[in-house]
């Protein structure tokens, strides 16, 4: 689809008019199905198992998780435009499905084929070498990268992922050429920079499991804020980028749920992100609240788009 009639499309989401309050009573017909385009078990997995669980009581029905993983989250989404807008149809949106669905050109729009319910919560993601390989962190890499140009490697969990993006952002503003090495998941490029095969690896926070070990170190983390897990850690704010990711996700529904619906939903996954349950998970998985309304979260995923479309002309990305 032409870049003009794409954008012309995710404008329109920022029209969505504001979601009604639900109607008393309103609950779905049966069973809930939400699906998480992620593998059993896995971090985001386990934090939306915990917020179905919560938000299911509120509901009146039992809400299943469904995992569909591969391609980015958009084999969930695309699910959810031809699915009968009753509610009972959900898929976790992960960040990651706005670039893959651009990148491939795919048949559908995000947000404009889906009803955003509310924005939930994001992940933390940072870069890390082997303990003593950069004494002083990120300014040592930079510095050799510079005097050996295109000898260094970072891994990243494959092409096109957050970490790959984020560290190619990170470089082409330093000028510097550094090999990327895409990896099938985080685990494998963890274990191949403890076997030396890339210098930096950059991913989610669960690679930081090797900084708890002793076994590799932080050159800096994404958030807003430094980690609480790893508070020596810096922020890519504090070396001087204006940039923070956190990879955040939401809820979403099949494209014209009603406005009772969509209201009834947000409110029962609203408590649920207040659970004690829902908390802990977020705590136990370094991940922080990113809470939106539906009319807010609409906008923030048009805003994303457009941007992950000035990225991918950027670094002239492909699929």
């Amino acid at each position: 689809m032409p870049g003009t009639a794409r954008r012309a499309l995710l404008m329109g989401a920022l029209a969505l008019p504001a979601i009604r309050r639900a109607a008393a009573g309103w609950t779905p017909s049966g069973p809930v199905r939400l699906v998480v385009p992620f593998a059993e078990g896995g971090t985001n997995d386990e934090v939306v198992r915990a917020l179905a669980a919560a938000a299911a009581p509120r509901l009146g029905q039992p809400i299943e998780v469904q995992n569909k993983p591969g391609r980015g989250g958009v084999r969930a989404i695309a699910a959810l435009a031809t699915a009968p807008p009753d509610g009972r149809l959900l898929a976790q949106l992960p960040a990651s499905a706005l670039r893959i669905a651009l990148l491939e050109h795919l048949p559908f729009e995000i947000p404009a084929d889906t009803t955003p319910i509310l924005g939930v919560a994001g992940q933390a993601f940072g870069a890390i070498a082997k303990v003593g390989r950069f004494p002083n962190g990120w300014a040592d890499f930079l510095q050799e990268a510079r005097e050996k140009p295109g000898t260094l490697s970072y891994g990243s969990a494959g092409v096109n992922s957050n970490g790959h993006l984020t560290m190619a952002r990170l470089l082409l503003r330093e000028r510097v050429q550094v090999a990327h090495v895409p990896f099938r998941g985080a685990a494998h490029g963890a274990r191949a920079l403890l076997a030396g095969d890339v210098d930096v690896m950059a991913g989610p926070v669960s690679i930081g499991s090797l900084v708890t070990d002793g076994e590799a170190a932080w050159l800096h983390v994404w958030s807003a804020q430094r980690l609480p897990r790893w508070p020596e850690a810096p922020t890519l704010r504090e070396l001087g980028y204006r940039l923070t990711v956190t990879a955040p996700f939401g809820i979403v529904g099949p494209p014209r749920l009603p406005g009772e619906a969509t209201a009834a939903l947000h409110d029962a996954f609203r408590a649920a992100m207040r659970s004690e349950a829902f908390q802990n998970e977020l705590t136990t998985n370094d991940m922080t609240e990113d809470y939106r309304d539906g009319a807010a979260y609409a906008a923030f995923l048009a805003e994303s788009a457009r941007a992950e479309e000035m990225l991918i002309g950027r670094l002239g990305l492909q699929p």
